[in-house]
């Protein structure tokens, strides 16, 4: 992740090579030390990343992953020192040309948990989304860890989509909402958020619903006073 950040911000160039292929081959064990626990290394490293290359989207990084942030990664003065040498461009830059799927947050009207009247949530159980994982409902959760909040994290952009993660929700105007790779072209992963009636509203006309009975984030008629379709974000951008 690191490598790529520095290969678009920084100046440097990718080689296409036609039919090359590229293997990783995954060892039972690492031939090599840590030097501490493996997991708590690889978080530091994704912070000391962060810290390094996200910019003004580095408050949005640990909305997503809160128990980083009060995580001591060491001096990373060397590390900024390079990039300020070789002049890279910002990670707002980075998005918008390379990674475009990706909102910032001032591309967004609300992210974290949807968090429904019942205080019912919408959650990805961590589910496979890239192609038709189901948006189930769940308890809130208000806890620090990785599961408790990724899972969760939800963004509803200005442009009218709602997404986990880079995939966009999709119903196919059926009654229950799926993932799918965002289009862009409305339809049904066409959402429109009414603040006052805190309503998230579909292309159709119907209403996103926390089913209790079902356990799953569907869509149904309008109804004003329903509870399970009156949502709120953890973090507002309007």
């Amino acid at each position: 992740m690191e490598l790529s950040f520095k290969i678009w911000m920084c100046g440097g160039s990718m080689i296409m090579v036609p039919c090359s292929k590229v293997g990783h081959i995954f060892r039972p064990s690492h031939p090599y030390d840590f030097m501490g626990n493996t997991g708590e290394v690889v978080t530091r490293n994704y912070i000391r990343v962060a810290r390094v290359w996200f910019d003004e989207e580095l408050d949005f990084f640990f909305k997503i992953r809160p128990h980083f942030k009060d995580i001591d990664v060491g001096d990373i003065s060397e590390r900024l020192a390079i990039r300020e040498r070789l002049k890279c461009k910002s990670y707002a830059w980075f998005i918008k040309t390379i990674y475009p799927e990706l909102p910032l947050q001032r591309d967004l009207i609300g992210a974290g948990q949807f968090r429904n009247e019942n205080n019912r949530c919408m959650d990805t159980r961590g589910g496979d989304l890239r192609g038709g994982g189901v948006l189930h409902l769940g308890p809130c959760h208000d806890g620090q860890g990785r599961d408790s909040n990724s899972n969760r994290f939800m963004m509803f952009t200005k442009d009218e989509k709602m997404m986990g993660l880079n995939f966009c929700c999709d119903s196919g105007y059926a009654e229950g909402l799926q993932f799918h790779t965002c289009h862009n072209q409305g339809g049904a992963q066409g959402f429109q958020y009414n603040a006052e009636t805190k309503q998230i509203r579909q292309n159709n006309g119907k209403c996103v619903t926390g089913d209790e009975q079902k356990q799953l984030v569907t869509t149904a008629e309008c109804r004003p006073d329903d509870k399970s379709q009156r949502w709120d974000f953890d973090y507002k951008y309007f």
